[in-house]
Parts: C-alpha cells; sequence; structure tokens
C-alpha cells in the first residue's frame, strides 16, 4: 500500500526506526545481521529514507566484539548515512577500523572513506589528508587501499593532490599488490611535474618490467612512462626507450607488446601526434559505477523481508529447483490524491527507481 507514497513510506519508517535499532543491538549476532542489512536496503532507497536514520549514525558504530560480517555492514550503512554535519564524525571512526584484525574489514573501512569524499564534496580536504596518513603506514594492504581510494579522489578532486603528492615516494616502496601498483603508476604519469622524483621511482620498475608478473602492472607502466617522457624528455627518454626494448622484444603477454608497439609507431609518426592522443585532457569524474546497477537493486528490493536481501541476490539466482521458486505476490497499490502527486508520485531517489518500501 506505500509502494507510490513516498511521505508515508517515511512516516512508516520513523515508527519503525526505534524497533530496528534495538534490535540491532540485540546480543544475538545473527539476528542483528538479519535487522542491518534490511536497514541497508531501506536507507538505499533515497535521500528521504537516508534522513529517517541520519541522526542516529552512532548507532552504527562498530563494537570490539562484533562478528566480521556485522562490521562490514554496518561500514555499508555509516558511508550512505554520512552528510555537511556526521561526515567529519563517521571519517573519524572509520579510520580507526583501519587497524582492525581482519585485513578484509581494513580494506572495507578505507574504501568506505573514499566514498565518503565522493559522497559529501566538504570532506574532500580531511580525506585526502587521511589516506595521505594512511599511504605512510607500513601495511602493504593498507597502502594498497589507500593508492587505490587516492586515485578515484584525485580524478574527482585534481585540486587536492598536492597534500597527497610527498606519500608517494614511501608508499612506492610497500604497496605489492597489482591494484596498487597500477594506482601508484596512473599518479605517476598524471602528475609526473608535481612530483619531483617521479622519472627515479619509476626507474626500478622498468629495470624489473620483465620480471613484473602482471600484465596490467605492465601496461600501466608503458602509460606512465610515455606521459612523463612528455613533461619530463631529458629524464625519461632512455628509460623509455628501454621500457619499449623490453615490452616489444621480450614479452610474450599480447596487450603489452601491442600496447608498446603503438606508442612506439605513434612516437616515430609525430611526437606532437603522440601527445595529442595519449595526453588527452581528462573530464573531471563527478561520479562513480556502484557495484550493482539500480535495476538489480529494485529486483532485489521487491523481494523485501525474503533471503534476497541477505543474499544480495535475486530469489532466481539462489531458489534453483522448481519447489523452491515463488512468486512474490503483490498487491497494487491505490492511486495517488492530489496532494501526494506533488511529491513526485513513485519517483524514489537515486536513479529515480518506481519501486516500493514493502508489501502491504
Amino acid at each position: 500500500m506505500t509502494s507510490n507514497r513516498i511521505p508515508l513510506q517515511v512516516e512508516v519508517l520513523k515508527r519503525l526506526k526505534g524497533p530496528l535499532l534495538t534490535l540491532i543491538a540485540s546480543p544475538t549476532p545473527e539476528l542483528s545481521y538479519t535487522v542491518l542489512v534490511h536497514v541497508h536496503a531501506l536507507i538505499g532507497r533515497g535521500p528521504m529514507h537516508v534522513d529517517v536514520f541520519a541522526a542516529d549514525f552512532k548507532q552504527f558504530y562498530c563494537r570490539y566484539n562484533d562478528p566480521s560480517y556485522i562490521k562490514a555492514v554496518k561500514i555499508d550503512i555509516l558511508t550512505l548515512l554520512g552528510d555537511y554535519h556526521s561526515a567529519e564524525s563517521i571519517v573519524g571512526e572509520l579510520s580507526e577500523y583501519v587497524t582492525d584484525v581482519d585485513a578484509e574489514i581494513s580494506r572495507r573501512a578505507i574504501r568506505a572513506i573514499g566514498k565518503m569524499a565522493v559522497r559529501v564534496p566538504s570532506t574532500a580536504e580531511l580525506i585526502v589528508s587521511s589516506l595521505t596518513t594512511l599511504l605512510e603506514l607500513d601495511i602493504d594492504y593498507v597502502s594498497t587501499e589507500a593508492a587505490i581510494c587516492m586515485k578515484d579522489l584525485v580524478r574527482k578532486y585534481p585540486d587536492q593532490f598536492q597534500r597527497a603528492s610527498g606519500a608517494v615516494e614511501r608508499c612506492m616502496r610497500i604497496v605489492a599488490e597489482p591494484e596498487g601498483k597500477c594506482a601508484i603508476l596512473w599518479i605517476l604519469g598524471e602528475y609526473g611535474l608535481l612530483i619531483e622524483d617521479a622519472p627515479y621511482l619509476l626507474e626500478p620498475m622498468i629495470d624489473g618490467f620483465c620480471e613484473e608478473p602482471s600484465g596490467a602492472v605492465r601496461l600501466e607502466m608503458l602509460t606512465a612512462a610515455v606521459k612523463l617522457f612528455f613533461c619530463r624528455p631529458p629524464e625519461m627518454q632512455d628509460m623509455l626507450g628501454r621500457a619499449l626494448e623490453k615490452a616489444i622484444e621480450s614479452t610474450a603477454h599480447p596487450d603489452v607488446r601491442d600496447r608498446a608497439l603503438m606508442y612506439y609507431r605513434l612516437l616515430e609518426h609525430s611526437p606532437e601526434e603522440a601527445r595529442r592522443v595519449i595526453c588527452a585532457p581528462k573530464e573531471v569524474v563527478e561520479e562513480f559505477q556502484e557495484e550493482m546497477d539500480q535495476e538489480q537493486l529494485d529486483r532485489i528490493f521487491e523481494e523485501f523481508n525474503t533471503l534476497s536481501i541477505v543474499y544480495k541476490q535475486p530469489a532466481s539466482r539462489y531458489a534453483v529447483s522448481k519447489a523452491a521458486t515463488f512468486i512474490m505476490q503483490k498487491m497494487a497499490p491505490p492511486p495517488l490524491t492530489g496532494q501526494e502527486e506533488e511529491f513526485g508520485g513513485g519517483d524514489l531517489g537515486y536513479g529515480g527507481a518506481r519501486k516500493g518500501l514493502g508489501r502491504s
């Protein structure tokens, strides 16, 4: 009955909020987790639903004895609840989770900090400073995630890079995972003029080009070398030549070899044309692709109060047998009144999905 009545949905949520928060604090972790994933689904419906829980964001802080699966959902909820007023407090709390004994929780907390900066632009300066501190920690997976988040943030807030440039050199010596190496190499290529020792940070990686097992890292290394060549040619000419030679003559990876041949032929044809192609100006990123598209989220939400919310998959994905398959029966909502139509009808928050809060 509330599927196309947003104000009514919000009023229902306000009445349910107290009992839901009480259940979240339950000493039974299974019950707490089930309620949390349903709250997360509700909050994800749009800004009006977020506002219902926004003032109670501290209720979703992790306790020291929470299981990892509960901490993960709480971190996701805190990311959605952050706004201009609460973002600083939430970022401070998330920073505490970075040193969690569970590496996956630590990674998730760092990703949440990065998402917070994208959602709340006023926190960008604070979060870039926080990530810079994380880059300097002598922990491989922490530096890796911080580097990936930093790369995304400077794509959205290019003017903030100057604050983080000093941490790149130390981070280069710590990061060992391919995703982190790619992020650092992208930063070197894009901001080589602002990093004083950029060519000399890249040189050891070029010397070990053939020993690098990741094709993605080698591709990013080639691109970074060419971009640095255009902004610092005297220092990069010899290094770029060695990188292209190794990629063309000593690499069996077809993509790496093809990329190197393309760069070599572009430079041979016209260095200016190669600069125009490789160093083309980039638009500032406004938003990043979510893990699940809106259509899939809507399909899952149609099966609210079922295992679909827990599994984050529609029933068709996990109910494989015909006996286990069920069809969600929904009562058609009553027509809108004139006053309700002023609220936008069934337009629900992000993406304008016409889906409901629950079943009658």
